[in-house]
């Protein structure tokens, strides 16, 4: 599916547009993959220190609200963006500290907490100790990284959806990511943030929402339906199925693409 860039003159234009007409906007992003290059080890990963100029700028600026939206869990999150003024949301946003400092958290049952723990402590005695396999605890579910493992990888997700079979309870689904596998309460997704976001600033502030993952397209969905949403996938493929309306090609892209929204907001202030 070939998108259009939003690094245009033609997008450039009709977001000014947007912006004065509604006098504002929220600026949605995920983390790895969008903001940063993922590599496949979530320990290894850190926030370039140009970037994290450029995030303090965006959040500074008056009528433009910064939210970074990711599936690492919250305090995670919280340390890779160490930033004043802006909404942070681990775990695919089940918990949401907004910019003013205040807390949003979804109830999850001891029942989902016992089976995540059940089935992390299976998948870890099976598979964990392979080479180049990662089993990652984020508290409200758990993923499998394999995208460093040299072995079968078709072997690996064969194991895992036998344990998960065993374990898997009605609350809890799987998600398929960039060479991984997450499993996480089905009741909440970026989507369902994003509306709680809205829901703060006004259901129709214009809202971009930029990500680079599969679990990225439940936001472009809420977006695509909506008359200032704009969906921006991040990938350098061509063919990828997708809700976006928008592609930009790397984490390199995103980067003049929150350029040119500064400097949008920059000649208004």
């Amino acid at each position: 599916m070939s998108l259009p860039s939003p690094l245009t003159r033609e997008f450039k234009n009709r977001l000014v547009r947007i912006v004065a007409r509604r006098g504002g906007l929220l600026l949605c992003t995920d983390f790895d993959g969008t903001l940063v290059t993922f590599n496949g080890t979530p320990s290894e990963t850190s926030l370039p220190p140009e970037r994290e100029k450029l995030l303090t700028k965006l959040a500074n600026l008056d009528r433009l609200y910064l939210a970074i939206i990711s599936g690492r869990k919250f305090q995670e999150l919280a340390e890779l963006v160490p930033l004043e003024n802006v909404t942070l949301a681990g775990n695919h946003g089940l918990r949401i500290r907004f910019e003013d400092g205040t807390n949003h958290e979804l109830d999850t049952s001891e029942e989902t907490h016992r089976a995540i723990s059940a089935m992390k402590s299976v998948l870890q005695e099976s598979i964990g100790k392979e080479e180049g396999i990662i089993i990652e605890d984020k508290s409200f579910g758990l993923v499998l990284h394999y995208r460093q493992y040299k072995g079968n990888k078709e072997k690996i997700k064969e194991r895992f959806y036998r344990i998960w079979n065993e374990h898997s309870i009605p609350d809890l689904e799987v998600i398929k990511g960039a060479e991984l596998l997450e499993v996480r309460p089905g009741n909440w997704n970026k989507g369902d943030a994003v509306q709680l976001l809205q829901d703060r600033w006004g259901k129709e502030i214009p809202t971009i929402y930029i990500g680079d993952d599969t679990t990225d397209e439940d936001a472009f969905r809420v977006l695509r339906g909506q008359n200032y949403g704009i969906p921006v996938l991040v990938d350098n493929r061509e063919d990828t199925e997708t809700e976006a309306q928008y592609r930009l090609k790397s984490p390199k892209e995103v980067t003049k693409f929150l350029e040119l929204i500064s400097e949008i907001f920059c000649a208004n202030q």
